[in-house]
């Protein structure tokens, strides 16, 4: 449920913003190894933000880029949605 959050909280702001930089790396959480893309955003007025992107099976969620608890935690609300 939390990346569901972020998606949303991040949705709106991402229809204004221009990517600046993207890169690809990974995220380890419980001993595997997910393909990630750190992307820094700039809104119309300037500032800037980071994003990160974990590809969880064939899902994709977003999490901060500099709390890797957010991002344990939308990978394990992935995990259990995809039990459903």
């Amino acid at each position: 449920m939390r990346f569901i959050a972020v998606f949303l909280m991040a949705l709106p702001l991402s229809a204004w913003a221009k990517t600046i930089s993207e890169t690809e790396g990974t995220f380890v959480y419980n001993d595997e190894t997910y393909s990630s893309v750190t992307r820094e955003l700039e809104r119309a007025d300037g500032s800037t933000y980071s994003i990160r992107t974990i590809k969880v099976g064939a899902r994709f969620v977003d999490c901060s880029a500099t709390d890797d608890e957010d991002c344990a935690g939308a990978i394990r609300d992935a995990r259990s949605e995809g039990d459903r």
